[in-house]
């Protein structure tokens, strides 16, 4: 018997060879490393042991100007490999910033906070580097692109600039901390002005 797939449309229809295929395609840049991994979790597991079972760290081949990235709503921390030419102190630097913006959207769900505010210099410091930058200077190249979406919120009309748009309801954060408690407000949503 032969399974088929649908498409996005219902239309394209594709074997799972091809369907498992496609997936994995999107995630070759993206390598899971065991020993980063096994040093997370021994890192959180004083502080948030349910968090230990999800987590799951690695290197992103596609990450060029920053040193790493984590993924709040999938558990994940991404580095860039560059940092193995650093130092493997950096490794466990960043691993540890990145862990941080974990340890926070864990704490608190559903909840906007800015990125490297109050929670989460609280959980750098519970996880050992109190008084973290929130950037570092390593010697990655960067890369600058146009910011072409304009978005305006309709109660305060401030403007925020995006490089793409947004695929998701993005709302004003700040409407939304000072009106509903930092959770998402439809009232606060963004509205696309302009294409440039």
């Amino acid at each position: 018997m032969r399974l088929l797939f649908s498409g996005r449309n219902g239309s394209a229809l594709m074997t799972p060879k091809k369907a498992l295929a496609k997936q994995t395609s999107r995630v070759r840049h993206k390598l899971r490393d065991p020993w980063l991994e096994e040093c997370a979790r021994e890192f959180i597991r004083p502080i948030a042991p349910e968090l230990c079972l999800r987590i799951r760290v690695g290197w992103n081949t596609r990450l060029r100007s920053t040193a790493g990235m984590a993924i709040a709503a999938h558990w994940q921390v991404w580095l860039n490999p560059a940092l193995k030419e650093i130092s493997r102190e950096e490794v466990v630097r960043t691993l540890l910033h990145e862990l941080a913006h974990l340890v926070v959207s864990y704490r608190n769900p559903r909840r906007r906070l800015a990125p490297h505010g109050s929670q989460w210099q609280m959980a750098c410091a519970e996880l050992g580097i109190a008084h973290e930058p929130s950037t570092h200077q390593f010697p990655f190249e960067t890369r600058r692109m146009k910011r072409r979406f304009l978005l305006r919120c309709p109660a305060c009309r401030r403007s925020h600039q995006r490089v793409r748009a947004p695929k998701s309801r993005v709302a004003c954060l700040a409407c939304c901390r000072r009106h509903s408690g930092g959770l998402y407000h439809e009232q606060f949503r963004l509205e696309l002005v302009k294409i440039a």
